[in-house]
């Protein structure tokens, strides 16, 4: 009977070979048993958060290009938008608004919009947003100058000065949302919460601008935003796990629910009381009148119907007759018209922007304010 010879030892290189091999075979099957799982998960009626929509977009629809604001669009954009419970595709003009072409001058009375996602209307068609409803019922152009990417009544105030006041305008309304806009003016809540190095303008103690980061005008295009929009347009596992990091970081920031409507401070109120101040005197010299509307999030009518609070409109609404510009808190109007599903009706139910009821709502409630009242006249 022969004797069996064992086999040669394998080399260092062999077994490391062996070794990566089995890694990358495992890692195919979880990336592919992960993305199986995400597809289910972004699938799910009203997902809350974004989906892949199967087209690259060339890159993000909000970027840090602007040098005097920060944050806007790109130049005549197309950006599909897909989410949970929506699925839109963003336009924008040659100066990068998400609106219509519009001409420089006209000699017809017009109103300038400003604000942040909830005046640009994401999340909705064009024809769904406060602005096209407006203009659609009063058959005056308004001119849709909001944008979303942390964009705060400070940046409202640089847009419209050294953008939005070439246009030939009579009234100027400005969209307030407490609930981040009191956050996107602080660097001391960047700061500690988001992030510092961002190219965004702030106001500093005495109520100067100085901007964080450093501006780059190729924002944008590099690298890894290209890779990011192929990520972002093919990988369900690439929303969830950007869902996962928002929902973790969110739950570690927020201790409780912040209402801006109530739970801001005096340094909050100064810094909004001077953006508006520098709104107006840039309307004043293009001969335009100011109107700003108070909108409110869902925690505003949480507080608003469980402890009947509402600090920042009575507020607000008096400095404005101190000071000349008129003021609505749609809050308690909003509040007094729901029906049926409640509050949660004016928003999308994957998303905390105005559903098209929301904007249907507000328009209602302004057209009178805003036609008839002639906010904002000398």
């Amino acid at each position: 009977m022969s004797e069996k010879v064992p086999g040669q030892p394998r080399t260092l290189g062999r077994r490391v070979w062996s070794a990566a091999k089995l890694i990358v075979i495992n890692f195919l099957i979880f990336s592919v048993l992960a993305e199986a799982a995400s597809l289910i998960c972004v699938h799910w009626p009203n997902w809350l958060a974004s989906r892949p929509n199967y087209r690259v977009n060339y890159n993000e629809f909000w970027v840090d290009s602007n040098p005097v604001f920060g944050v806007w669009h790109r130049p005549n954009g197309v950006f599909e938008h897909k989410g949970g419970c929506y699925d839109v595709t963003y336009y924008t003009n040659s100066y990068g608004a998400r609106d219509v072409e519009r001409t420089l001058h006209s000699s017809k009375g017009r109103t300038v919009m400003l604000g942040d996602s909830m005046i640009e209307g994401l999340g909705l068609p064009a024809e769904e947003r406060l602005s096209n409803l407006l203009e659609r019922d009063t058959g005056r152009e308004h001119l849709n100058f909001g944008t979303g990417g942390d964009f705060g009544p400070l940046q409202y105030a640089l847009l419209y000065k050294s953008m939005a006041s070439a246009f030939d305008h009579d009234l100027v309304v400005v969209g307030v949302l407490a609930d981040n806009d009191f956050l996107d003016m602080s660097y001391d809540y960047w700061k500690k919460n988001l992030d510092p190095n961002r190219y965004r303008p702030y106001y500093a103690a005495d109520l100067s601008i100085f901007y964080s980061g450093h501006f780059d005008p190729n924002a944008g295009d590099g690298t890894w935003d290209h890779v990011e929009a192929w990520l972002r347009a093919y990988l369900a596992s690439y929303h969830v796990g950007t869902y996962l990091y928002t929902r973790f970081h969110w739950a570690r920031v927020k201790q409780r629910q912040y209402s801006g409507f109530n739970d801001y401070d005096d340094v909050d109120l100064a810094r909004l009381k001077k953006s508006l101040e520098d709104i107006k005197n840039t309307a004043n010299a293009h001969h335009a009148r100011v109107a700003v509307i108070l909108i409110p999030r869902t925690s505003d009518f949480v507080r608003l119907q469980l402890l009947g609070e509402d600090r920042l409109g009575p507020v607000m609404e008096q400095w404005g007759r101190e000071v000349g510009i008129p003021i609505k808190d749609l809050l308690p109007e909003m509040n007094a018209r729901i029906q049926g599903d409640g509050y949660l009706s004016y928003f999308l139910p994957c998303d905390g922007h105005w559903s098209a009821k929301g904007s249907a709502t507000a328009a209602q409630i302004l057209e009178p304010w805003l036609n008839e009242g002639k906010p904002g006249a000398n």
